[in-house]
């Protein structure tokens, strides 16, 4: 059942990275076009900015879940296994404050811009600030099963469980 579910969790967020990285593609491409055929099309810096906002949060829970957010491991590498695992709790735990944080804050975020709308679109700029606290719920959660993870058995990227 939990490897169906974080089987699931991979295949939604690798599709929504094609689906971000697509969108972005095609709106800085029509952006291009648009102004090469003398008529630039105002909305597509816009998108690009918000879609490469977006894709930013979905690469950050993606790394997260595979473990290859930028690390020093070189000190960490050559402690011994119980040292090891108090510094990657200690790292999850710092990861776990920064979602806290971003999950409070997240939601002030999105309700301040409600009102607020692009400059190119009636849209409005909450929608840059919705993958805050959707990120930092998902890395929360990582971060928790990377704990579990540490104190149950070996630590290291031969541990990671991305399907």
């Amino acid at each position: 059942m939990i490897d169906t579910m974080r089987r699931a969790a991979d295949f939604g967020l690798r599709a929504a990275a094609f689906v971000l990285l697509m969108a972005l593609l095609g709106s800085v491409v029509a952006g291009v076009v648009s102004r090469q055929l003398g008529a630039p099309l105002p909305w597509t810096d816009e998108a690009a900015q918000y879609l490469l906002v977006w894709t930013g949060f979905v690469g950050w829970m993606l790394a997260a879940r595979a473990r290859s957010h930028i690390r020093i491991d070189v000190i960490v590498d050559h402690l011994p296994m119980p040292a090891r695992r108090a510094a990657e709790i200690a790292i999850q735990l710092c990861v776990i404050a920064l979602a806290c944080a971003m999950l409070v804050y997240g939601p002030v975020l999105v309700e301040r811009n409600l009102d607020v709308e692009w400059i190119s679109v009636p849209l409005s700029a909450a929608l840059l600030y919705i993958p805050v606290p959707i990120a930092a719920l998902a890395v929360l959660m990582q971060a928790c099963v990377q704990i579990w993870e540490a104190v149950q058995g070996p630590v290291g990227p031969q541990s990671v469980k991305m399907l």
